[in-house]
């Protein structure tokens, strides 16, 4: 039996449609070394890169970018820098939300653009499904059918968090190999949805050097189960012990902070270097204030891992 069938059947036995469990009790080292089969990448396989223009707006860079993850499998990406930034400075790979319109959200441009003006390059990349990526599975993208045809269906939901866990791993060597990103200084900023599979991509990807998860949490209000593989509680305690920021919200009609969020902050090791900050606003509000510790966090934890400091 290949390596790749044996971890099959040990997530399939370690398997099901629920998920509160593993809040509980995550999966022990046998399970979760099994798990890391799915996230496998071919590190020989050609980027095969195509630039689609360049803009600048007040300043800021964005060039269109797309890069191939895994065989037949491609990533749409905004590549965000201050005009003449040094490509070597420090660098967050950016996930997003549940959103249509991916990485093109008017939302998720203003992001991309404050972080750059704030002091880091920024990939942002599209998830399968969505932005550049659609595939005609959601036809309104409304809650209901992004859990009725995604999120509650457990074989679907793996395959599509295991691809997006890819397309971090592929995007991180893109950074390096193609773009001359330090490696000692590429951090992960993941947003809501994005940011429950950035749980498991920090876990699976230890080469990333610091965790900013914004909005987070185990289950939404209208998920039901899937399987141990895509649970971020499986993962969430093996992210230390590099720096992790936590943002959420005491008032999330998503991720409920008793239900989805405090269970799962229960689980961080004691080695993690973890900050976290509640906030009042609804799902994703932040205010000045809040994005103000971010900014120190990521300028305390990141930047000092450059190879060379910035001036």
């Amino acid at each position: 039996m290949t390596r790749a069938w044996t971890a099959l059947a040990v997530v399939l036995a370690a398997s099901t449609v629920q998920g509160d469990q593993w809040l509980e009790r995550p999966v022990d080292d046998k399970t979760f070394e099994a798990y890391l089969e799915f996230f496998t990448i071919d590190e020989d396989l050609p980027f095969d890169i195509e630039s689609h223009g360049v803009q600048e707006t007040e300043g800021i860079v964005r060039e269109h970018v797309s890069f191939q993850s895994t065989p037949g499998e491609r990533v749409t990406a905004f590549y965000y820098q201050p005009r003449g930034a040094s490509p070597s400075r420090a660098t967050l790979i950016f996930l997003h939300g549940g959103g249509p319109r991916g990485k093109d959200s008017r939302l998720y441009v203003v992001m991309g653009e404050r972080l750059a003006r704030a002091g880091w390059n920024v990939l942002m990349i599209d998830a399968k499904h969505y932005g550049e990526r659609q595939t005609g599975l959601f036809e309104v993208f409304s809650e209901r059918e992004s859990h009725a045809k995604l999120y509650n269906q457990p074989a679907v939901y793996l395959a599509w968090v295991t691809q997006y866990v890819k397309d971090v791993q592929r995007a991180f060597d893109f950074l390096v190999n193609e773009k001359g990103a330090d490696p000692n200084a590429i951090g992960l900023f993941a947003r809501s949805r994005g940011a429950v599979v950035g749980t498991i991509a920090a876990a699976v990807e230890q080469r990333l050097a610091v965790v900013l998860l914004y909005f987070g949490g185990h289950f939404d209000a209208l998920e039901t189960g899937h399987r141990g593989a895509a649970c971020p509680a499986n993962y969430i305690g093996r992210i230390g012990p590099r720096p992790l920021f936590t943002i959420n919200s005491e008032n999330d009609g998503d991720f409920d902070a008793e239900r989805s969020v405090r269970p799962m902050h229960r689980l961080i090791n004691e080695s993690t270097e973890h900050r976290t900050r509640w906030t009042q606003g609804g799902h994703s509000y932040a205010n000045d204030d809040d994005w103000a510790a971010m900014f120190a966090w990521l300028r305390e934890t990141l930047k000092p891992k450059l190879r060379n400091v910035e001036p």
